[in-house]
């Protein structure tokens, strides 16, 4: 029989998400532990039932929002559990992250392995060296900064539900995003993948207001500026 746990800091007291990580549930719960709680895991922000990815977004988004918006969080607690999916599902939801982050990953793979070492270098530089080796857990971190600077609450649960909506897709649709008839992803999106067009696409509209899309030039080794807003899509 699985233990109760109690959450909170007295009975009685309603749920309540807070920022950073807790040592027991009675001392209160961030988002993705609370997820734990309820797959029956180890009380931990690093539940194995939740997809890297969607775990660090979440966890950062946690500790930045407001307590109204990080109460919003909480329906997601219960949809997050075995989010946890194949490497080739983890990827693409990696890489919309990255596209929300200010990469476009949509060209040929230079071009792609470009992008993707100008942003390990800026997730060195704004998270540190641990998640810019694990880029799925840096990709993450790093698109819940980005939106929580330009965009708002109701863009980061938009954003959410794109990356559980990810892998949940028929499997011919899943086919064609991954460029192939066979299904065998390698990790790396196609230049025509949907999902990073709309990723490119919502990202300008709301950066711009005006949903025009502009010419982004490749990146350099250098990471972006962070300070600067995204210039467009290609």
């Amino acid at each position: 029989m699985r233990e109760r746990v109690h959450i909170g800091r007295g009975p009685g007291r309603a749920l309540r998400l807070e920022p950073g990580s807790h040592d027991s549930p009675g001392d209160g719960v961030c988002i993705v532990e609370l997820a734990s709680v309820i797959a029956g895991e180890p009380f931990s922000d690093h539940p194995r039932c939740v997809c890297k990815v969607i775990a660090a977004f979440l966890r950062s988004w946690n500790d930045r929002a407001s307590h109204s918006a990080r109460q919003r969080l909480l329906p997601y607690a219960q949809r997050v559990v075995g989010s946890r999916a194949a490497r080739r599902v983890t990827r693409r939801r990696r890489d919309v992250c990255l596209t929300w982050a200010g990469a476009d990953l949509t060209g040929n793979v230079l071009r792609r392995a470009m992008w993707r070492l100008a942003m390990r270098v800026r997730i060195f530089v704004l998270c540190g060296i641990g998640p810019a080796v694990r880029l799925n857990e840096g990709a993450g971190q790093l698109a819940a900064r980005a939106v929580f600077a330009r965009n708002g609450a109701e863009t980061a649960l938009q954003l959410v539900d794109t990356l559980l909506g990810i892998g949940s897709e028929p499997a011919s649709t899943r086919d064609s995003a991954n460029g192939s008839g066979n299904g065998a992803g390698n990790g790396s999106a196609h230049a025509s993948d949907p999902e990073l067009e709309r990723a490119l696409v919502e990202r300008a509209i709301r950066a711009n207001g005006n949903g025009q899309r502009q010419q982004e030039a490749p990146p350099s080794v250098v990471a972006p500026d962070e300070s600067r807003e995204p210039t467009g899509v290609a």
